[in-house]
C-alpha cells in the first residue's frame, strides 16, 4: 500500500523523540496518520499497539472502520475492538474512562488520540506509563486544546524532557482541505471557538466564570511559616472532597497547597490534613450543608470534624451568584503555586453552561457542576467566610511562670 504523506503528517513521521505531542486543528488529518502509524508499526514486527481514546465508545466511532480500510488481511474482534494481523500483531482499541481496565499489559507502541478531552488523564498515564518500561515504547499524544489543561502541560514538557517533542499545526495545514470552507465556517463561530477548533490555540473556555485570572499568577509560591495557615473545603458525598492551604498576606492570597479524592470516609481527609508539613491553621471553612445530619450515624461532617479538632466555620443562607460575586473580588490577586496543576486547571475551566444567544445574564446564572467545579467550591466557601474573620491574631509565647506553670500558649 503506498500513501502520501501530506508536509506536516512526514515531518511528525520521521522526527526521532520517543513521545511526540501534537497540537493540531480539525480536519488536519490527525486520525489518518495516527491509523497508517499504528498499521506500520504492527505491519513491520510482531507487536502489540494501542489506540487509546477519550471513552471506549469514541474510540470504536473514530478508528474501527478505518482500521479495516487499511489492514484487509486482519481478523477483527468485534467484541474486543481488536485486529489480529497475519504476523500475530495486535492492535487494540481501549477508552481512557476506565483507566484500570489499561494495566498490566505489554505494549509496545500506543497513540492517545483527542488527548485533551481525557477526563483523568493522570490517572490514565500512572496506569499505562508502568507498562511502558519493558518496551520502551513510543507514544504519540494527539489532539485539538481543549482550554488549559494536561494537553497544555504536556505541550510544553519538551523543555524539562529530552523524550518529549511538541508540534502544532492548524487545519489550513491540511492540503486536501478546502480553505474557503474552512474560512466559510469562522464567520459562523465565535473568535475563540475557531481559534481553538481550526487554529488549535490554547483558550480559556467559553463562559470561563473566572475568566479575569491571570495564568502568570501560576508559579512558585513556597509555604511563608511567617503566614497563618487557612484551609477550605467542599464535601463530596458521590462527588469528590476538595481541600485547598491558603495563605492570605492582606493583598494577596497563595493557594500552596490542594488535595482531591473521591470514595474516601472523614478520616481519611482528617489524616491528609495532619500529614501537612505546615502549622495549624486559624481559619478552616467549609459549606454550611456540612452541617447537615445523615439519618444512618445522626451526625453530619462539620460535626464529626470538630470531634477531631477540625472546626469548620461555615455561612447559612449565601447563594452561589452571591459566593461567586465575593470570589471575583480577590481573583486578581490569588496566586497558585505549581504543583498545585489540578487547582489551577479548574480555575481555568469551571465556566457557565453553553448559551447560544449572544446577550447573557450571568448574574443569577449558575455555572456546570461538573469535575472542575468541587475546587471552586471550596475557594467561594472560603471567600464567604474569611472576609468576616478577624485576622489580628496575637501569638503569646509560651512563658514559664513560678512553679513551672505555663500562663502563655494561647491566642487573644
Amino acid at each position: 500500500m503506498k500513501v502520501e504523506l501530506s508536509t506536516w503528517q512526514s515531518k511528525v513521521w520521521n522526527d526521532d523523540h520517543r513521545f511526540k505531542v501534537i497540537n493540531i486543528g480539525r480536519r488536519a488529518g490527525k486520525t489518518l496518520v495516527s491509523i497508517l502509524k499504528m498499521v506500520n508499526e504492527a505491519s513491520n514486527k510482531k507487536c502489540i499497539v494501542w489506540y487509546v481514546a477519550p471513552t471506549y465508545k469514541q474510540s470504536k466511532l473514530i478508528a474501527w472502520s478505518m482500521l479495516k480500510e487499511y489492514i484487509p488481511q486482519g481478523k477483527f474482534n468485534e467484541t474486543e475492538l481488536k485486529c489480529t494481523l497475519p504476523n500475530g500483531s495486535e492492535i487494540c482499541l481501549k477508552g481512557a474512562d476506565n483507566p484500570d481496565s489499561l494495566r498490566g499489559t505489554r505494549i509496545d507502541f500506543a497513540v492517545f488520540d483527542e488527548v485533551a478531552f481525557f477526563s483523568s488523564w493522570r490517572s490514565v498515564w500512572e496506569a499505562l506509563r508502568p507498562v511502558l518500561v519493558d518496551s520502551k515504547a513510543s507514544c504519540w499524544f494527539i489532539s485539538t486544546p481543549n482550554g488549559f489543561n494536561h494537553f497544555y502541560d504536556m505541550f510544553y514538557q519538551e523543555a524539562f524532557d529530552t523524550d518529549y517533542k511538541s508540534f502544532h499545526y492548524t487545519s489550513f495545514d491540511n492540503p486536501y482541505i478546502d480553505r474557503e470552507e474552512i474560512e466559510k465556517t469562522k464567520k459562523e463561530m465565535t473568535e475563540r471557538s475557531f481559534a481553538q477548533e481550526f487554529l488549535a490555540e490554547f483558550n480559556k473556555p467559553q463562559g470561563t466564570v473566572y475568566e479575569e485570572w491571570p495564568l502568570s499568577n501560576f508559579k512558585e509560591v513556597p509555604y511563608d511559616v511567617n503566614l497563618p495557615i487557612h484551609i477550605s473545603l467542599d464535601f463530596g458525598i458521590n462527588d469528590p472532597t476538595s481541600i485547598i492551604w491558603i495563605q492570605n498576606t492582606g493583598s494577596e492570597y497563595r493557594v500552596i497547597d490542594y488535595y482531591e479524592a473521591s470514595n474516601a470516609n472523614l478520616d481519611h481527609f482528617v489524616s491528609v490534613i495532619r500529614s501537612k508539613p505546615y502549622k495549624e491553621p486559624e481559619l478552616i471553612t467549609g459549606d454550611y450543608a456540612g452541617n447537615a445530619r445523615t439519618l444512618t450515624t445522626g451526625t453530619s461532617p462539620i460535626e464529626i470534624l470538630n470531634t477531631k479538632g477540625i472546626h469548620v466555620r461555615s455561612k447559612a443562607g449565601v447563594k452561589i451568584y452571591d459566593q461567586i460575586r465575593l470570589t471575583h473580588q480577590i481573583i486578581p490577586s490569588l496566586f497558585v503555586d505549581k504543583k498545585c496543576e489540578r487547582f489551577r486547571d479548574c480555575l481555568l475551566n469551571y465556566r457557565y453552561p453553553e448559551i447560544k444567544d449572544t446577550a447573557r445574564n450571568q448574574e443569577n446564572e449558575l455555572p456546570i457542576h461538573d469535575e472542575w467545579s468541587h475546587a471552586m467550591r471550596a475557594l467561594e466557601y472560603y471567600c464567604v467566610n474569611v472576609k468576616d474573620f478577624d485576622h489580628k491574631v496575637i501569638h503569646i509565647p509560651r512563658v514559664q511562670g513560678f512553679g513551672g506553670i505555663e500562663i502563655g500558649g494561647y491566642n487573644v
